[in-house]
């Protein structure tokens, strides 16, 4: 029986150690902003680090369940975890997000002439957890430099006036004309929803990031 007793002892002990190995828990400092990589093909990395010290490196894996917006840096607790079979081109890690820690808003003020008289079109939408890739009969929104907006709904024109002040745009309420477009509707009211909020403003590549406090969010892009 203490012959079992042990060997039961370090047969737990070794599961122990191996459970630690496999999986374990780290913060990360993540940065503002994320960078060019390459994985199974071209995506963008996080960039992090243990401690303010250290320098930023790539993390080639996701972070699950961690709603990153660009322009804030972050403090996290984050849960690693080897994987069984990857592939030969993945990454041996996972990563599942245990606590946002810290969230700062990093970045300056937008510039209203970076914004003003250019067709800002519709590139992706996330509005009340429903995600919008959009391909056809695309949205898009104009500020002008006199505080008027107006743009493209997905089905109806719209036309109103904005605010900007520092990062921070409120469009004020909307009209448009009534035309109903079957295909698109649900789109048209999901947009308009999200520009009746009070929205963060940021440029990140090029591109015009609107997000709401609700973790709504919009992405924009000029045409070339």
């Amino acid at each position: 029986m203490d012959f079992l007793k042990i060997n039961m002892t370090r047969i737990l002990l070794t599961m122990s150690f191996l459970i630690t190995v496999t999986s374990c828990a780290t913060t990360f400092y993540v940065a503002p902003l994320q960078a060019d990589c390459e994985v199974v093909g071209p995506q963008k990395c996080f960039l992090v680090r243990r401690s303010p010290n250290e320098n930023w490196i790539m993390l080639y894996s996701p972070i699950n369940g961690f709603d990153y917006e660009p322009g804030f840096s972050y403090r996290i607790k984050v849960q690693r975890k080897r994987v069984k079979h990857p592939p030969a081109d993945g990454s041996k890690y996972e990563y599942v997000l245990l606590e946002e820690l810290e969230k700062k808003d990093v970045t300056s003020d937008i510039v209203p002439t970076d914004l003003t008289g250019r067709d800002w079109k519709l590139e992706y939408m996330r509005c009340d957890n429903v995600a919008y890739l959009v391909e056809d009969a695309v949205p898009f929104i104009r500020f002008e430099e006199d505080g008027k907006v107006n743009g493209f709904a997905g089905c109806n024109n719209f036309f109103g006036s904005y605010t900007l002040e520092g990062r921070t745009l409120r469009i004020g309420e909307v009209g448009t004309n009534r035309k109903m477009c079957a295909e698109t509707m649900d789109l048209e009211k999901a947009f308009l929803k999200m520009l009746s909020m009070e929205l963060r403003a940021l440029f990140d590549n090029g591109k015009l990031i609107l997000s709401s406090n609700d973790g709504n969010r919009m992405i924009l892009y000029l045409e070339r």
